[in-house]
């Protein structure tokens, strides 16, 4: 048995395997806070990108748990899930997205929020609307 060709090309094999990780870790994933090519982190990089539009409903709720929309920022989204269990994602034209994250505070807050990133035929392409907000423990604000 020639062990000196198998052990010659297996160390090629993990030389070839070994500079393919490196390209793979330097072309996709250096300097890159979660992976923005699976649908959480391409809906989290798209609704922090974006200036979120609050709807009247979201806005009394803010109102009313004493909320500063300005919580809302890299902080927060870098902290956030998706919950795809409990999202919209086939409706049309704009899916719906339930997200989950802390306040400075901490806090944890719900969010229900549609993303219009890619809407065919539609005026709202490429924003974001907090629709609802859902905070555990807090009583309804009665907001409609």
């Amino acid at each position: 048995m020639n062990t000196k060709g198998l052990t010659r090309r297996l160390k090629y094999y993990g030389l070839g395997f070994g500079l393919g990780l490196i390209l793979v870790w330097a072309t996709l994933l250096k300097d890159r806070d979660r992976a923005s090519w699976l649908p959480e982190g391409r809906i989290l990089d798209f609704l922090e990108e974006v200036d979120l539009e609050i709807t009247s409903k979201a806005q009394c709720q803010l109102d009313c748990l004493k909320i500063d929309a300005k919580l809302f920022d890299k902080t927060f989204w870098e902290n956030a899930k998706v919950d795809f269990k409990k999202s919209a994602v086939k409706r049309k034209p704009c899916p719906e997205h339930y997200i989950k994250s802390k306040l400075a505070d901490g806090r944890e807050i719900a969010l229900y929020i549609e993303n219009c990133e890619t809407c065919i035929n539609c005026e709202n392409e490429r924003t974001a609307f907090l629709r609802s907000i859902e905070i555990d423990g807090i009583e309804n604000c009665n907001c409609e």
